[in-house]
């Protein structure tokens, strides 16, 4: 794997996890409440290009969005037109904030009570802006890069949402960063609840480069794993699933093929594992 895949997508995805936290913490407290929590996430807007959060209701009810190449938020009506934007390059964390809530309250809407959501510590990556250091928007092309994947899954997994009824609808959850749906299975007779999510990771402590996953849960028995397609492979630490990792793409920038390959081969894979046929 490249310098640039190892160092500046690690860097663009870091500076954009930190960056989608202002979405999540508006959704949070001001967005109509969801059971599944999904009123926190955001979602990834095709046409737009941009991570968009939930609506959130006001005179004129508005969205919050951050544009992943310029590094910008934004706040949009209900027609997804721009009414407001903050370049966040060389702006710290809590003025993005402080701009954000200035324009949440100018929109008659009480800001007061939006925070940042508050994670294990060891279980969200640190960075300096979290210490108070500005974003920084050189790494462009790594943002580039990364806006090409979820855009690239996004589209992947609206064709398994189509044909799958039991699947969740697409969402980016601010936790991890990561865009998945959720298969949900039917219970067993310990009324154990089942699933199989189906997802991309830009990357994480698990991985430090954007992977594909696939994960049965409960977790199955490691020792039958069935062999994948597309070049995945199973990862057995912390968790179960099925992986392809950009390091075992033939071509990074254009691979979907591949891609596609591995999901569907470990989605079946999946399924025989639960004994379920979808």
């Amino acid at each position: 794997m490249s310098s640039f895949i190892t160092q500046d997508l690690t860097e663009g995805r870091l500076q954009l996890h930190y960056a989608i936290q202002l979405i999540a913490a508006t959704g949070a407290e001001l967005a109509e409440p969801q059971p599944d929590y999904s009123h926190v996430s955001l979602n990834w807007n095709p046409d737009l290009r941009l991570f968009v959060g939930a609506t959130i209701a006001a005179e004129q009810p508005f969205k919050v969005a951050i544009d992943p190449i310029a590094l910008t938020v934004l706040i949009l009506d209900e027609t997804h037109t721009k009414r407001a934007e903050l370049a966040l390059h060389q702006k710290t964390i809590t003025e993005g904030l402080n701009w954000l809530k200035g324009e949440i309250a100018r929109r008659r809407v009480d800001a007061d009570k939006v925070v940042f959501l508050s994670y294990p510590p060891d279980d969200f990556p640190d960075h300096a802006i979290a210490h108070g250091a500005p974003f920084d928007q050189h790494q462009i092309a790594a943002r580039q890069v990364l806006a090409d994947d979820y855009a690239k899954t996004y589209e992947l997994l609206q064709e398994v949402v189509a044909i799958t009824a039991a699947a969740s609808p697409i969402h980016i959850w601010p936790h991890h960063f990561d865009m998945a749906t959720l298969i949900s299975l039917p219970e067993i007779a310990d009324k154990q609840s089942r699933s199989i999510g189906i997802g991309f990771s830009p990357g994480d402590k698990s991985y430090d480069q954007p992977y594909w996953y696939v994960s049965p849960y409960p977790y199955p028995d490691t020792t039958r794993l069935p062999q994948l397609e597309g070049n995945g492979f199973w990862h057995t630490t912390d968790w179960v699933g099925a992986v392809l990792t950009t390091s075992r793409l033939q071509n990074y920038t254009v691979e979907s093929a591949q891609i596609e390959t591995f999901l569907h081969s470990a989605l079946n894979a999946s399924q025989c594992l639960m004994g379920i046929n979808l």
